[in-house]
């Protein structure tokens, strides 16, 4: 009876002990690939032998990400080389299933051409923030999606894509010929992104901005006092009438001394 509770109190410990390990994982992989391959499907109006396909080159590339999505989470560089590379040939695999008008589409899409990102530490699947129901389904069962455990693979023929192989027999639409691979710029925006919460520690001299160059400007000519006149007076009427009955005194005087001459000359002749 002990024996037994002591194998139980191991085995919940061990659980307790996985369990956080286990918390950065993405879940199931044939899931993700079914519901990935579905929304696919359904937006890029694809036949039953391309959504078949298409669950096989999905199951294969959540399977090979798989083990690195811890790390992926805390934005490793070998990680995240590992996971560019195979993203980069899923989406090698995916032109020979897709037209080309289909695969132009598909690019255009991130939660399809760039399928996993992270946030805090955390790696999502891009496909579940757009859909968020998972358990609605456009279209059943994949052929093989109890069977398939990654038989197509590139590890089982030498490197090369299966579908590539078998388009012939298939396919015989426009293969896409263009640029396909990610480019390095969408790395900061799929991974290490940092935190909001912690605030980068402020300078502590800022940079000066550059003072820009002034043309001088010449002094202006010096603006002469305005000359004021000297405000009048009342006393100046009254000054100027004075002014003017002397003279008519003086002119008076002048008249009554010439008429005393004259007479006094004729006094003087009749003597």
């Amino acid at each position: 009876m002990k024996r037994r509770f002591y194998l139980t109190l191991m085995a919940v410990a061990a659980f307790m002990f996985v369990l956080p390990a286990r918390a950065l994982d993405l879940g199931d992989v044939r899931v993700n690939a079914r519901f990935l391959t579905d929304r696919m499907a359904f937006e890029l109006k694809l036949n039953e032998r391309q959504y078949n396909d298409l669950f096989e080159i999905n199951f294969d590339f959540f399977n090979n990400v798989d083990p690195y999505v811890s790390a992926l989470s805390r934005a490793d560089a070998r990680a995240m080389d590992a996971y560019y590379r195979y993203l980069d040939e899923r989406n090698d695999d995916l032109r020979w299933i897709l037209s080309s008008a289909a695969y132009v589409k598909f690019m255009s899409i991130d939660y399809f051409f760039r399928p996993i990102y992270a946030v805090n530490n955390v790696c999502y699947v891009r496909i579940y923030k757009v859909y968020p129901d998972r358990r609605f389904f456009y279209y059943g069962l994949p052929v093989h999606y109890y069977s398939y455990r990654g038989a197509h693979g590139r590890k089982y023929f030498g490197g090369v894509s299966y579908y590539k192989k078998n388009f012939r027999k298939h396919y015989s639409h426009k293969v896409y010929a263009g640029h396909f691979q990610c480019r390095p710029e969408y790395r900061p925006h799929d991974f290490g992104r940092p935190n909001h919460s912690v605030r980068p520690p402020r300078p502590v001299c800022p940079p000066q901005r550059p003072v820009p160059h002034v043309k001088p400007v010449r002094p202006s000519k010096p603006v002469p006092p305005a000359v004021s006149r000297p405000p009048k007076h009342d006393n100046d009427k009254h000054d100027r009438y004075e002014r003017r009955d002397k003279r008519k005194e003086e002119i008076g005087n002048r008249r009554s001394e010439r008429l005393d001459r004259s007479s006094t000359r004729k006094s003087i002749r009749e003597i």
